[in-house]
């Protein structure tokens, strides 16, 4: 039985493969497929037997789809998944296939991910590797541990050697390795070896200071120049550009991923050549704590404009944390058979003003969608696609490949877009996205502060207030657009909470 297949990529047509059944059994087929566009349907074929299904586009986020169910006989038998045709010729890529005895009994979408990792054949590394928020011009947190981590071969010594410090480290049985450095002080440059004895990587122009996580949608992207093609725009104030020219400097650096601005993890130092074009608001903390503190600072920005809160949490986390699971049940049972029921109603007055429009010249208003089923991208659901923004894409992208940097805190700019998901509101979910990041790094005090908007669901701030070594920045008196151009303005709010985090034994403000 094939419990796990090889990775397969989008277009490959169909996928086979035989096996023996020695006994009788009723199975669940549970597939594991991801989509970059809008999806495409897919059949699975056991003998006689036919699974028809649709995977929906994921972003690439690899997700589980229950296609159904099949009675195996005992003896050899042929198992086969077909991508079908879509409008737009692009087929999903098959990550794993199981299929799972009825007789085990339920289980968790989070344990049914983890039964499949376990299974899933390992690549072991050939040599050293070091993750891609390594590299030149870094800045590593003071006053804390802070780990290094990366890949070599099983069993391999891995030796780190840092601003006068040595330590070692054995690769496990799948490559991976990690030293913790010693708490130190601010300063620099520094050079970081590792090696493993084959091979050995320099990282130079290393300084140790302040290092902050920056995440969210474009207003934690926005530069000061907006380029699209030949055309450049500002979209911050004068103020702003004051700041970010006459602040840049050596000891300020920058890891940024970006949808629209930088799609490179290698750290860059803030120059007055870049910092125009560099994420504003970030950009302008950065140099007003380096003012205030005397000291380099690091900024890490992992952000992507429009994106839902729900992509930046792990699938586990949506799926297990009780307000989620029970705003989407409230509105699963409660609100979503409401809209169902008065849709037809909806659409009958759109159909009879569309006649009206078309006998007196005028434009047709704009079609009635149906009601969003729980889960799906609120506003932009569509039965013959069925797109949604699954949980875990951006984590998964994003996130994980950071964790565990050494980091002060964590600094969130995202609103506008919502949770991405009907039924669940920022007061279920960002609590979540703030227990699991803190849970992910193991620090369950890792200070987060949040960038207030005029936009949020009443009662975020106090979700936000009611967890420890957390903070948010007032937006009242300062510009409220969907882009407000006052990123200086914000920044020096944003570092008046950012400052505390930095002194033992303080608290935040409000």
């Amino acid at each position: 039985m094939p419990p796990v297949l090889a990775p397969v990529a989008p277009g490959d047509g169909a996928l086979e493969w035989t096996f023996t059944v020695p006994a009788q059994e009723r199975v669940r087929v549970i597939l594991e497929a991801s989509h970059n566009r809008s999806g495409n349907p897919f059949e699975i074929r056991l003998g006689d037997q036919v699974l028809k299904g649709f995977l929906p586009g994921t972003r690439n986020t690899p997700v589980l789809v229950e296609a159904g169910i099949f009675e195996l006989e005992p003896g050899v038998r042929t198992l086969s998944i077909s991508n079908l045709p879509s409008a737009e010729n692009i087929y999903m890529s098959v990550h794993s296939v199981l299929l799972r005895p009825e007789s085990s009994g339920p289980v968790s979408l989070p344990d049914l991910r983890a039964e499949i990792a376990r299974r899933r054949a390992v690549t072991l590394p050939g040599e050293l590797l070091m993750p891609a928020i390594f590299s030149d011009h870094m800045v590593l947190q003071r006053g804390i541990k802070v780990p290094v981590w990366g890949l070599s071969e099983p069993e391999r010594t891995v030796k780190v050697v840092f601003n006068g410090q040595s330590h070692e480290a054995i690769a496990n049985s799948t490559g991976r390795w990690r030293v913790d450095l010693d708490p130190m002080a601010a300063g620099g440059p520094h050079a970081m070896e590792i090696s493993d004895g084959k091979k050995t990587i320099r990282i130079a122009d290393v300084l140790v200071g302040e290092v902050w996580f920056g995440s969210g949608q474009s207003n934690m992207e926005v530069s000061y120049y907006l380029r699209q093609g030949r055309e450049v725009k500002t979209e911050c104030d004068e103020e702003t550009r004051r700041l970010l020219e006459d602040g840049a400097n050596g000891s300020i650096r920058i890891s940024a991923l970006t949808r629209d601005h930088s799609r490179d993890a290698a750290w860059t130092v803030l120059t007055k050549e870049n910092c125009l074009d560099a994420p504003a608001l970030m950009s302008s903390a950065a140099i007003l704590l380096n003012q205030k503190l005397g000291i380099p600072v690091g900024l890490i920005i992992r952000c992507e404009s429009s994106s839902p809160a729900c992509i930046w949490l792990s699938r586990d986390a949506v799926e297990r944390a009780p307000a989620i699971q029970n705003q989407l049940k409230d509105y699963a049972q409660n609100v979503y058979p409401k809209l169902m029921a008065s849709y037809p109603a909806a659409l009958e007055a759109w159909q009879q003003a569309s006649e009206k429009a078309g006998m007196e010249g005028r434009q047709s208003p704009k079609r009635p969608m149906p009601p969003t089923p729980a889960g799906a991208f609120p506003g932009d659901f569509e039965p013959a696609t069925q797109r949604r923004e699954y949980p875990g894409a951006n984590f998964d992208q994003r996130i994980r490949p950071v964790i565990p940097f050494a980091v002060r805190g964590i600094v969130w700019d995202q609103g506008e877009g919502g949770t991405g998901m009907a039924g669940v509101d920022q007061t279920a979910l960002l609590p979540a996205l703030v227990r699991e990041w803190r849970a992910a790094w193991g620090r369950e005090n890792l200070p987060f502060v949040y960038i207030g908007k005029k936009v949020h669901p009443p009662g975020l701030e106090n979700a936000i207030l009611s967890l420890p070594d957390t903070a948010v920045v007032p937006y009242q008196g300062l510009k409220t657009d969907n882009h407000p151009p006052d990123k200086a303005a914000y920044a020096g709010r944003l570092v008046e909470r950012m400052e505390i985090f930095t002194l033992p034994g303080s608290r935040p403000m409000p």
